[in-house]
């Protein structure tokens, strides 16, 4: 006899189809930039102070509004713009003062906790350069799944317009190196938003015609295989 109180996989599957791949979220953030007037005001509302980044977030002020559990210390954020030579690329190590946003969830940048934390790319769009304009245009409509908006930072020259996440391609930091990283800026929490929106896309954006596909191919997904409570194995002793 079949138990059918019991979910299956089937069900986990349709509860998940909405949520794991789903791109609702960078939709609301391309949607809301739409609804700006024009490149301009696009501009002076991420721009604004506080609007996307911020000094970093220190811990002294976390405690000081109450978040003073052991598990609430930190010394860098997901989020986070540093400043390392430390970080490499494809096996080599980047030199020339090149600047990062961490990747790594705050939870896994605790000391001690990961040998390894990850790194993106940021790169800078200056007045020089001819494509500019084109550039700053489409990146404040965040039109671009590899690449996210960043303004200006405190540490960046008077040439550079503003900076950009780039989401093609990881690096890789030893923790113990990342302590001694120098911390340019934090994301401010709508900022932190539309990062982990950005994040969460590339690493599992999906094509409408892979899902149709992947179900296509699994029209009888987990049938059988779920098999009868009654003749069911005991399950191992410790697990």
């Amino acid at each position: 006899m079949t138990d059918t109180s019991r979910p299956t996989l089937r069900d986990l599957e349709t509860k998940l189809k909405d949520l794991s791949h789903s791109q609702v979220a960078l939709e609301a953030i391309k949607d809301f930039s739409r609804q700006l007037n024009n490149t301009k005001t696009r501009l002076n509302l991420f721009n604004a102070d506080g609007a996307m980044i911020r000094a970093p977030i220190l811990s002294d002020e976390t405690r000081a509004l109450g978040y003073d559990q052991p598990e609430d210390d930190f010394a860098f954020l997901q989020g986070d713009v540093v400043g390392t030579e430390a970080a490499f690329f494809f096996g080599e190590r980047i030199a020339g003062f090149p600047k990062y946003v961490v990747l790594s969830s705050s939870c896994d940048l605790v000391p001690g906790r990961r040998e390894c934390a990850c790194l993106l790319r940021v790169s800078e769009i200056r007045r020089s350069d001819p494509e500019a304009k084109a550039s700053l245009n489409l990146l404040l409509q965040f039109k671009r799944s590899a690449s996210m908006y960043l303004p200006v930072l405190p540490t960046d020259n008077a040439d550079v317009i503003c900076n950009v996440i780039n989401f093609d391609g990881i690096c890789q930091i030893r923790s113990t190196d990342l302590a001694l990283a120098n911390r340019v800026a934090s994301l401010s929490l709508v900022g932190w938003h539309i990062f982990a929106s950005f994040s969460r896309m590339v690493v599992a954006r999906a094509n409408p015609r892979e899902c149709e596909m992947r179900t296509a191919l699994e029209q009888n997904l987990f049938t059988g295989a779920e098999g009868s409570s009654e003749n069911e194995e005991e399950p191992l002793k410790g697990w």
